[in-house]
């Protein structure tokens, strides 16, 4: 850390140098600082120097080391972790809460807030150029770190030194060590060509400059170091890995898991307001799942806006397949889980109606998949549709399953020509699917995938053939 006392406008008029600059504060001053280093300035010199002001251990201890070393100070000094230095005018004496940990405290659930959006306090939700206060309040305080300050004394050297004078505690730097993190913060930061500019009660202005002036590591050094980083991440990975297996389920031999994440994120080119979106999901023969009321659901309403609702309901499905039936690839495609949706919507003048139904197959293979589904309605004669205008009543399925092949339907043809349908608007909807099973699947293999469903059964028919033969065999030879 270097700081110099700037010259006057006037000082090219001065013929010696030496008068530019006022000798009665600080002139010119360097010093290299190690972390947590402890610097004292002319005023803990003097302070700590009498025996009677030291009341703590810390405080002990520094009387000892200027009574031993004869310390003078400097202007340029530290505070560090053992020093009680607050950076701010309030004393810290009690617990700190930071103003997002109170306001949680009081806020209200946000069903209670009744008011429309434009007339809430709170409608600026996003700051798109937040300064550094609004961060800074916006997070909790975590302070679990160590902190040290660079200070400078710019007071009159002529002058009493006292603790209220401000000059004497002026902050050029602060250094703070996240432990948790291991994140080293300076602020502010290091120099380049330029510098900063601090100007004391008298109004004289310094400039000073801040530079790293540590030594680098040599490659032995470094190397050690990212060997011992990685040998403590290894170690992480290994903690956690044991919390996942013992809160792992494994699933049986001849159970197949699908976990489905389903994001109903918004619905386009509707004409009504008020839209919700209801899906079911249609399980066929040998599926279960055990979180039946998942099955179905229900988006919260939404209005349109620029002829878009965005809704964002996510939810989580998880649905067993027993392989223990023996299924062929078409057998396992024609009874694959279906995805069912109905769009309705609901006016301020509780109009309802249905605007549209759609169905999708659950993706087969496990991954990441973007949907963008047409919607479709049944429609009627010229007074259906007044009526679905004016007073809401619309033509709608009985069976939402009918939208596909209706459950039961055991025909090789299904007639739909009777239905008169319209096309409605469309939903955007991502899911995600993922596999479990007992023996892991090779990534790719795909083409044989169905029949390793059944695998374990075919296992279980060969047992039993062999289980027959024998008893046969011992029957023959009675």
């Amino acid at each position: 850390v270097k700081i110099v006392q700037q010259r006057p406008l006037l000082a090219e008029l001065l013929e010696n140098e030496g008068d530019t600059r006022d000798s009665n504060f600080l002139e010119e001053e360097d010093r290299i600082f190690g972390w947590q280093e402890k610097v004292f300035s002319p005023f803990e010199v003097s302070f700590y120097r009498e025996e009677t002001n030291c009341l703590t251990e810390c405080q002990k201890v520094y009387y000892q080391q200027i009574k031993e070393r004869s310390i003078e100070g400097s202007q340029l000094y530290t505070y560090t972790r053992n020093d009680s230095y607050y950076l701010g005018d309030e004393l810290l004496t009690k617990r700190y809460k930071t103003k997002l940990a109170i306001k949680n405290q009081t806020a209200l659930p946000a069903l209670q807030n009744r008011k429309p959006f434009s007339e809430r306090h709170n409608k600026t939700v996003v700051d798109d150029v937040p300064d550094e206060t609004r961060i800074r309040t916006n997070h909790y305080l975590y302070m679990e770190r160590s902190t040290m300050y660079v200070m400078v004394d710019l007071s009159q050297r002529d002058k009493i030194l006292t603790s209220t004078d401000e000059d004497t505690e002026i902050v050029l730097l602060a250094i703070t060590y996240n432990g948790l993190n291991k994140i080293l913060t300076v602020n502010p930061d290091f120099t380049d060509d330029h510098c900063y500019t601090i100007t004391n009660s008298s109004g004289i202005r310094f400039n000073y400059w801040l530079e790293h002036v540590s030594e680098k590591q040599s490659s032995l050094e470094l190397q050690q170091q990212q060997n011992e980083s990685r040998k403590e991440i290894k170690e992480c990975l290994k903690h956690r890995e044991a919390e996942i297996f013992h809160s792992f389920q494994l699933v049986s031999s001849n159970v197949y898991k699908f976990f489905i994440k389903l994001d109903i994120l918004s619905a386009h080119d509707f004409f009504f307001d008020g839209l919700c979106i209801s899906y079911y999901v249609d399980l066929p023969e040998h599926w279960n799942t055990s979180q039946i009321d998942r099955l179905f659901g229900r988006t919260q309403r939404c209005n349109l806006k620029n002829n878009s609702a965005y809704f964002s309901y996510a939810t989580e499905i998880s649905l067993d397949f027993q392989s223990t039936v023996m299924l062929d690839a078409n057998t396992v495609l024609l009874s694959w889980p279906r995805l069912l949706l109905s769009v309705t919507s609901l006016d301020s003048w509780f109009r309802y109606r249905t605007e549209g139904y759609a169905m999708i197959p659950l993706p087969v293979l496990p991954g990441l998949y973007k949907f963008n589904i047409p919607t479709w309605r049944p429609t009627g004669s010229i007074i259906n549709t007044l009526r679905r205008f004016f007073t809401g009543s619309t033509y709608e399925l009985e069976d939402i399953t009918y939208c596909s092949i209706p459950k039961g339907y055991e025909d090789k043809m299904l007639n739909k020509s009777h239905l008169n349908v319209t096309s409605s608007g469309y939903i955007k909807l991502n899911m995600n699917i993922i596999h479990q099973t007992h023996s892991s699947i090779k990534h790719g293999d795909q083409l044989d995938y169905f029949q390793r469903l059944s695998t374990d059964k075919l296992m279980t028919n060969i047992d039993n053939i062999f289980e027959q033969f024998k008893a046969a065999r011992e029957r023959m030879l009675q």
